[in-house]
């Protein structure tokens, strides 16, 4: 499929999208990293439950992990099939951006983290008994 075949663009057809081969057992790690935010981004909204089972207490980042896998797994065929690309380069490309947000996400995460870890154990370590 080239840019100018506008003719075997399926994308946004929903059901009726033929994804193409090259993409679909492709894992997505921009919806494994991103999960909801990614799905709004890309008309997936099945992704939201993951918002939802977030709150449930005790197992729901277990849960989240499950999911999050089944929709790297999944991420492709949804991504196409929901919402509109120009041509499968531009779905890729698409694609790739995901996963450098997902990877910034992660780091801003992770550094929040850390600073929290640290405001806190200088908190405590002020605290005289």
């Amino acid at each position: 499929m080239t840019d100018t075949d506008m003719t075997q663009n399926t994308s946004g057809m929903g059901e009726k999208a033929i994804v193409p081969p090259t993409i679909i057992d492709k894992f997505n790690w921009g919806a494994f990293l991103c999960t909801w935010i990614w799905g709004i981004g890309n008309k997936s909204y099945i992704t939201l439950i993951s918002l939802v089972v977030a709150f449930i207490p005790m197992v729901g980042a277990l849960v989240n992990i499950v999911l999050a896998i089944w929709f790297g797994i999944k991420g492709n065929e949804w991504a196409w099939r929901n919402k509109r690309f120009l041509s499968l380069e531009h779905f890729e490309e698409t694609q790739k951006m995901w996963v450098i947000i997902g990877i910034i996400l992660i780091i801003l995460y992770v550094v929040f983290i850390v600073v929290g870890m640290l405001i806190f154990i200088k908190a405590m370590s002020s605290i005289k008994v």
